[in-house]
């Protein structure tokens, strides 16, 4: 699990068009479809493509989108309608948003050729403070403002600019404050936070030989997770009602899981029908993510909702000439007495568009 590569590889398929390598259609398996949602894909901004990346527990949605020009631009959705989000910066990729319409993301600066870490609010963008030599990797803005992420050390490499794989765990008490390191757990060299949640307990991982899910206390006390038979996993989301998801390493790909408030990890992979899957993000009851159905020569990624430990594929979308036939899906919020998921669906070809189900 190198995060950095992650990143990088990102920013590399951000400025190649918003399309996902092609994969086998397949019948979906053991998983059955959510029938209670409905299912649009949101406006984009005049080009192909698009995706939903995160969504704030008012019903913001930030993501990406080509335009008419053939670049690509991040945007934010307010009821559904897309406005691009001005960053002065090459390959900006929003990563959270928070109901007071509050942005982070990254990007590279190609005057300093350096990755940068952003915040953006009401029109305006800024940068994440950081000490002299080290880089913002903002992954979380919670609704009251606090971000969580990492710190990398900016370097010069004969062959250009770069950063060390080193992340640093890291948390900005607001977007303006300066950082404050994580404290690693023992034996581990580097870790990244993913997620903070009501209480300001932050989850991540923590990596050495492999990666360990890890929860943060408010103090910054780190406590280890246990993972599926003892292999890697990472903590990705804490949901509304506190409770930690992400997956864990299987033989043969990842499972979905949570952990309760003791630790106890339970195994949400097993309700999908095929080897890999992975919870991104929850409220009370309900984790939403990604899993795959097997198909010929390739497995199919699906948007996946767990309702307790059932499994329900949330069906992709289609409009005039794009027709869904995978997706995944990266946020959850409940509007009322709806659930609203945000992701993408992807056609055969792998161009992705930003999607929405509503769930009753």
């Amino acid at each position: 699990m190198r995060l950095q590569a992650q990143l990088t590889a990102l920013l590399l398929a951000l400025e190649g068009g918003l399309v996902v390598v092609p994969v086998a259609a397949s019948a979906e398996g053991g998983m059955r479809a959510a029938t209670n949602c409905e299912v649009r894909l949101l406006a984009g901004l005049g080009g192909r493509g698009s995706n939903a990346i995160a969504a704030s527990s008012n019903g913001l949605v930030i993501g990406i989108a080509d335009t008419a020009t053939g670049g690509s631009a991040p945007l934010l959705w307010r009821d559904s309608r897309p406005t691009p989000l001005t960053i002065p910066l090459q390959a900006a990729a929003p990563t959270s948003v928070n109901r007071a319409g509050v942005v982070v993301g990254t990007g590279y600066d190609a005057t300093h050729e350096v990755l940068v870490g952003w915040w953006w609010q009401n029109g305006r963008y800024h940068r994440l403070p950081v000490g002299p030599g080290d880089i913002a990797l903002p992954s979380m803005v919670s609704d009251s403002g606090v971000v969580v992420g990492a710190l990398i050390a900016d370097e010069e490499h004969s062959d250009g600019p770069g950063a060390d794989e080193d992340e640093r765990p890291a948390v900005w008490s607001t977007v303006t404050a300066a950082p404050r390191e994580l404290r690693l757990p023992p034996g581990a060299r580097s870790g990244h936070a993913f997620a903070i949640g009501p209480d300001g307990t932050i989850g991540g991982v923590a990596l050495a030989d492999g990666g360990t899910p890890v929860l943060w206390a408010p103090t910054g006390t780190p406590r280890t997770l246990p993972t599926l038979g003892g292999r890697g996993g990472v903590v990705l989301a804490i949901g509304s009602d506190g409770q930690a998801l992400g997956q864990s390493a299987v033989p043969g790909g990842t499972h979905a899981v949570h952990w309760d408030a003791s630790g106890l990890i339970a195994d949400l992979g097993t309700a999908a029908a095929g080897p890999t899957s992975s919870a991104q993000a929850g409220i009370a009851g309900i984790a939403v993510g990604t899993g795959s159905t097997p198909g010929f020569r390739a497995s199919r990624p699906q948007a996946v909702m767990w309702v307790g430990n059932s499994a329900r594929i949330l069906p992709p979308g289609s409009e005039g000439q794009f027709a869904g036939v995978s997706g995944t899906a990266s946020s959850v919020s409940q509007q009322g007495g709806t659930t609203i998921v945000v992701g993408f669906s992807a056609a055969a070809n792998g161009l992705r568009r930003a999607t929405e189900w509503s769930c009753r």
